[in-house]
């Protein structure tokens, strides 16, 4: 009895180390996908461009647009981040103006999205594609606060309350 009591308790064991394996590896596959993303933005605007077909019935025409809006601003904002390294390894102590500089652009890239988005789109559909975004970005700034926690860092927003 003793004995598979025992071999039951290292099974759990073991079982909750493979979990945290695979966590884990999940972790390391979102960096390779952003990182891959970088590199060759096409395909990650292709996919960008199918997944909204499919949930606001686009016609083909909308939907290349689509790619092409997104493979634009992938571009700009792997620009940006090309120009940022390099700001930041010129001048470290300007770091904090820096950041804020990219947020601006970073928002004006944005910015620009939504204008081409709701150009191509009809109004529903702007409408259906607006939430959709809006609850992508909410779980994305999510999955960086939680990121940020993980390695220790604070979280600014928990202090404040202001919304950029």
């Amino acid at each position: 009895m003793k004995n598979i009591s025992l071999l039951l308790v290292m099974l759990f064991l073991s079982f909750g180390a493979l979990a945290q394996v695979d966590k884990n590896k999940g972790k390391a596959k979102g960096h390779e996908k952003q990182a891959m993303m970088m590199e060759d933005p096409e395909p990650h605007a292709m996919m960008y461009a199918d997944k909204m077909a499919t949930r606001l019935s686009l016609n083909a025409e909308q939907k290349e647009k689509i790619k092409k809006a997104q493979l634009k601003r992938l571009e700009a904002q792997k620009e940006l981040m090309a120009d940022h390294m390099d700001d930041m390894a010129d001048e470290p102590e300007d770091m904090a103006d820096e950041r804020a500089n990219m947020h601006k652009q970073r928002m004006k890239i944005q910015d620009d999205f939504k204008e081409e988005m709701k150009e191509i789109l009809t109004e529903s559909q702007y409408t259906k594609w607006e939430v959709m975004h809006e609850r992508e970005m909410k779980m994305h700034k999510g999955e960086m606060k939680m990121e940020g926690k993980k390695k220790g860092k604070k979280d600014k927003s928990d202090d404040d309350d202001t919304e950029y």
